[in-house]
């Protein structure tokens, strides 16, 4: 803690002897100045200025230089002790006495006894200002009956040598004096204490970026900070101290208008800012308020840095209902149902082919609810091998097993809390992951592998699947009581080939799109072109669609017509179609001779291009889904 610098300003000799014996004795650093009344206030001032952290006095002059300094002022008590010295030595000189003293400050409720005790005559002229005082020493003079005068005041003093009148100081004590030194070393440490407090706060005031604006109980400026002043181009110190109403008509006027507020848009010059507006209250009292306000360009700054963050994490929704293309009827029931889904709070099992747009439409159903502000967090459970698909759901402890990453890791579902969490493929799940998942649904509550700790969720589910469930479960592959809890609200989404009406508005779009995305500029659909994309079946779906438009927006030549193209890439996929069609399961294909592991990759990848599911490729190789994903992943 610094040392504490004490100012004193003595009103007698022996005081000032008594205090700088005590300062001497506590180790106390001490500036020491003499003189009464404004004289006095006069030294005060001159000690502030030269930095001291408490000011010490006694009498008449101790009460004017505590209304005349910001410091806080210790002063020196008159006690009953002190009184009944004087006294007690005012009876040697004389049996008159008069006693000269402050009203309030220099009577003790024991002044009556103490006059008893000393059996003398003495006659009290009370005053309670300078004016009074004055007039209470002159009519002493005027009566002329008094032997000996008594007071608190160094002035006695000055009136006994100018008029020969006996006079006899009340002096303080030691212990009255050693009393007012540990007074004031306590005020001292509670202003630092404060200053500190102050310091730390106005610092953090200082360093943020938001600019705050504080008004006292008056409704004047006491404070605004640097980010507030390089935000409104004004500088403090024109408007500190300031009323209000004074300020009504400067930059600062849209700031101090409207009362209490919360983040209220409102445009300051030529800029905008969001701003709030809250009351300080003491007891219930409102002392002042304390405005803050932020630029709104700042806000966009920091959404659009937020926003790419989670981008990168793929926790946002990047989609909604009004990028869902289509006017068929059975489309438009779907996204009437899915709106109506996404308004509930149970859980959605999205159900259609592979390429139909089921997570467009799990996007925009956490979108269009109300936990649109929370993450969205997508899974395809047919991606991760078993072994990865349990921890990366759950998570899991450090040391939980071998390889587990340091410090453990948090699970998808936790990092989905407050949001959603769509889980493609659901039907790939194996049978201990449906178990746990099981268990989420019901409790709402989930346990890290590794811990013995239950971590509560707020999720809701969204999955969705290219299976028949209702067959899964009757052969066993999925748990009957998970698909009762995941089929709560149920979507069917239709196929391509049962809106064919769509065909145009899809390609049309994915043309613009992928024209864009490759930088290249090519002709429009023709009628012809459009008319051979919708006698195509497209058991690929949209995802289909949209790869044979990619091939269009690349292939597509100068002079070129559309129609034989498009015609030509249709007539390529019919071909693979036939060829696998009439392969049948014990087909043969010929193989390019090299590793062995090498030529089970080419296996694999021709039955994936048949468009087989990996339980289905895995069961016809007779191997797991887990040595399936290691074969490919190379």
């Amino acid at each position: 803690m610094p040392e504490i610098n004490i100012g004193v300003v003595s009103t007698y000799p022996v005081l000032s002897r008594q205090i700088m014996a005590l300062a001497a004795e506590r180790q106390l650093k001490v500036q020491l100045r003499e003189g009464v009344l404004q004289e006095g206030v006069r030294q005060a001032r001159q000690l502030e200025k030269q930095g001291v952290d408490v000011i010490i006095s006694r009498g008449p002059t101790g009460r004017m230089i505590k209304k005349a300094v910001s410091l806080p002022v210790a002063l020196i008590d008159i006690t009953s002790f002190d009184i009944l010295q004087a006294l007690h030595a005012a009876g040697k000189l004389g049996r008159r006495i008069a006693y000269l003293g402050h009203r309030v400050h220099d009577f003790t409720p024991d002044f009556a006894s103490i006059t008893e005790i000393l059996a003398l005559e003495v006659h009290c002229y009370p005053y309670s200002n300078e004016y009074e005082m004055n007039c209470q020493v002159a009519r002493i003079l005027d009566e002329g009956t008094t032997d000996v005068v008594v007071s608190t005041g160094q002035c006695i003093l000055e009136m006994s040598r100018r008029t020969g009148l006996k006079a006899v100081l009340v002096q303080s004590g030691y212990e009255t004096v050693y009393s007012s030194l540990e007074r004031a070393r306590e005020l001292a440490r509670s202003v630092q204490q404060e200053q500190r407090r102050w310091q730390r706060f106005r610092s953090v005031l200082e360093l943020t970026s938001d600019g705050i604006l504080v008004l006292n109980e008056n409704r004047q400026v006491s404070f605004l900070n640097p980010a507030g002043e390089k935000l409104l181009g004004v500088e403090a110190g024109s408007v500190l101290g300031r009323h209000v109403d004074e300020l009504r008509q400067t930059v600062l006027g849209p700031l101090l208008q409207g009362g209490r507020a919360s983040d209220v848009l409102k445009t300051v010059g030529k800029k905008q800012f969001l701003v709030s507006s809250l009351p300080i209250l003491l007891k219930d009292q409102e002392q002042g308020a304390v405005i803050t306000f932020q630029s709104a360009d700042r806000i966009q700054v920091l959404e659009h840095n937020l926003r790419r963050q989670l981008f990168k994490k793929g926790l946002v929704a990047r989609y909604t209902f009004a990028d869902i293309i289509g006017e068929s009827p059975l489309l438009l029931q779907a996204v009437r149902q899915a709106k109506k889904f996404a308004a509930a709070k149970a859980t959605v099992l999205i159900c259609g082919e592979s390429g139909t747009g089921k997570e467009l439409f799990a996007q925009s159903i956490h979108h269009e609810s109300s936990r649109s502000r929370g993450p969205f967090v997508a899974v395809n459970c047919a991606a991760l091998p078993e072994n990865l698909l349990e921890s990366e759901l759950f998570g899991y402890e450090e040391g939980a097993f071998t390889g587990a990453k340091k410090g453990g890791k948090v699970g998808l579902f936790e990092m989905a809390h407050g949001g959603t969490i769509f889980l493609d493929e659901i039907g790939e799940l194996p049978l201990p992951v449906q178990a746990r998942l099981l268990r989420v649904l019901q409790e709402r509550e989930i346990m890290r592998l590794g811990s013995d700790r239950i971590i509560p969720v707020d999720v809701r589910v969204i999955a969705a699947t290219n299976y028949n469930l209702a067959r899964e479960v009757k052969a066993g592959r999925f748990r009957s009581d998970l698909y009762h809890r995941l089929d709560v609200l149920g979507l069917e989404l239709p196929p391509l080939r049962a809106r064919k009406e769509d065909i145009g508005l899809l390609a049309r779009h994915f043309v613009r799109q992928l024209s864009r995305q490759e930088g290249k500029s090519v002709p429009e659909l023709t009628p012809a072109a459009l008319e051979k994309l919708k006698k195509y079946d497209w058991p690929g779906n949209i995802r289909e669609l949209q790869n044979v438009i990619l091939k269009y927006v690349l292939l597509m030549e100068s002079g070129q017509e559309p129609a034989e193209l498009v015609g030509r890439l249709i007539g390529e996929k019919v071909q693979l179609r036939h060829q696998a069609a009439s392969s049948g399961e014990g087909d043969t294909i010929t193989l390019r001779i090299g590793k062995l592991e090498d030529m089970e990759r080419q296996v694999i990848r021709y039955l994936q291009s048949t468009g087989r599911s990996a339980a289905e490729i895995a069961r016809l190789l007779g191997t797991s889904r887990t040595t399936l994903w290691r074969k490919t992943r190379v």
